[in-house]
């Protein structure tokens, strides 16, 4: 039987681990000490999106100032955080091995910085887990424009047409769209989104992802 795809694109934080919370305790160290708390639609506003394009909506909100020094304060808890996170999501490890094995192509591509994707990934022992590792510090235009997944697309010599992607953020989903790659939203994280308009498939888990969605 031919092949659909060739690719498949995973995001990070929410799809990989359960690590938006991380993002949370990091961003709540700097800004409660100064009397800000971000309520539960901001905080969503904020995932699957950059970290300058976070803080200006920070900025915008609160009205902050000294915002590079409270960037690097963010930054030192998040990689703390980060690092200390040892558990994937369910199935994650099943289906990495699974594509492995398949002879998929497979590739990470998430917003986050290439810091704090090496500390997540080191404290998961995933490190060498991809063919490729494409962050937002690599494209001019954060999701959900689509530079993120063409890049990761091209880095793997495939055509985006035949990648999959593996979201959990509106953001993520219409990126991965833009790219004009089919988008699963998987919805295992604590941070879960209600299954997102524009997804191509919605799963519980990766528990449920099947190697048959690769197949014509």
């Amino acid at each position: 039987m031919a092949r659909r795809f060739d690719a498949v694109i995973f995001d990070m934080d929410g799809v990989i681990a359960d690590s938006e919370p991380v993002h949370g305790i990091a961003f709540d160290a700097v800004l409660r000490p100064l009397g800000h708390v971000i309520g539960p639609e901001l905080r969503a506003s904020l995932m699957g999106h950059g970290h300058h394009e976070n803080w200006h909506t920070l900025s915008d909100h609160f009205g902050l100032t000294n915002v590079d020094v409270l960037k690097d304060a963010y930054v030192a808890a998040l990689l703390a955080g980060l690092a200390e996170t040892h558990e994937t999501l369910p199935g994650v490890r099943e289906v990495i091995d699974a594509l492995r094995v398949a002879g998929v192509r497979i590739a990470l591509a998430s917003s986050s910085q290439d810091t704090w994707i090496e500390a997540l990934l080191s404290g998961l022992g995933l490190s060498d887990a991809f063919d490729a590792v494409v962050s937002g510090s690599h494209v001019e235009h954060a999701k959900p424009a689509p530079d993120i997944y063409l890049l990761a697309a091209k880095t793997i010599g495939v055509p985006p047409a035949r990648c999959l992607v593996i979201e959990d953020t509106p953001a993520g989903i219409a990126s991965a769209k833009s790219a004009g790659m089919f988008a699963v939203q998987t919805r295992s994280a604590s941070s879960a989104f209600p299954p997102i308009e524009g997804a191509d498939l919605v799963l519980g888990s990766l528990l449920e992802f099947d190697l048959a969605l690769l197949d014509a």
